[in-house]
């Protein structure tokens, strides 16, 4: 399971969410977006679904996807 997840609308990457002790923090990647900035959700899943409601029923396919970060040695 991934740490950190980019939230896409569309063609659009609104977000993105990086794990937490309680929880996925929210990062707006969109000003129209900023309002969910540094709320924590239980899952990934449950920060996109915030992110759908956000712009209504005429929300674009929305996707999560995994971004993995390498760590400098």
């Amino acid at each position: 399971m991934s740490d950190t997840y980019i939230i896409e609308l569309g063609e659009d990457a609104v977000g993105l969410v990086t794990r937490e002790d309680d929880g996925y923090r929210f990062y707006a990647a969109k000003r129209s977006f900023r309002v969910l900035e540094g709320r924590v959700f239980d899952s990934a899943e449950t920060a996109r679904d915030a992110a759908v409601d956000l712009i209504g029923e005429s929300a674009p396919a929305s996707a999560l996807t995994s971004l993995a970060v390498a760590a400098h040695l």
